[in-house]
């Protein structure tokens, strides 16, 4: 019988390392794909999602599912896991120009499916704008919260998506994929 996932939360919130192997069970995989859209080049996310969960487990007591359900709970705990590394690091407001990332991006993609093309792309943007690109997009922050996330000015950030737009439309022109993704400044 497969235990609910109030009971496993309960187990990790007694330090129950057989509860804590069925939370991680339970949310690697959500959770692996939000932290390869956040962690930074520098950094692997892995590494980010390890963090992350060190976290999740020694803050689950604090979780309430009153106010919401665990997955976006662990979701923020990674998205700021990664923002921290980039916050460390500092965002870069530079705009690579490769005249074949287009073909690089292409052989890496051939055979995937739409959103994962989107993926693939998105993670070559520059850190800066491939965060603040899936925070607006992706999680639906206002530039306004982004800003206060980031330690950046909302000036910043409404830049930064503009232009992540900008190079995203170049790419998916150049590659001349179709169009499967609205990607219109603001």
């Amino acid at each position: 019988m497969k235990p609910h996932i109030e009971d496993i939360i309960q187990g990790c919130r007694q330090g129950q390392r057989y509860a804590q192997k069925q939370l991680f069970e339970y949310l690697a995989g959500v959770l692996l794909t939000v932290s390869r859209q956040y962690t930074p080049k520098t950094a692997d996310p892995l590494d980010n999602l390890q963090d992350s969960f060190i976290k999740i487990f020694d803050k689950i007591h604090s979780f309430d599912p009153n106010k919401g359900n665990l997955e976006s709970w662990s979701r923020r705990i990674v998205i700021n896991t990664a923002l921290d590394k980039l916050n460390k690091k500092g965002i870069e407001e530079v705009v690579l120009e490769y005249d074949n990332l287009p073909e690089i991006l292409e052989s890496k993609i051939k055979d995937t499916e739409d959103i994962e093309q989107l993926m693939h792309i998105i993670a070559q943007l520059p850190d800066g704008y491939k965060q603040v690109f899936c925070l607006y997009e992706i999680e639906g922050y206002s530039h306004k919260e982004i800003a206060e996330q980031l330690k950046i000015k909302e000036a910043t950030s409404r830049s930064q998506l503009n232009k992540s737009k900008q190079l995203l439309r170049s790419w998916v022109v150049k590659m001349d994929l179709p169009v499967f993704l609205n990607i219109q400044s603001e």
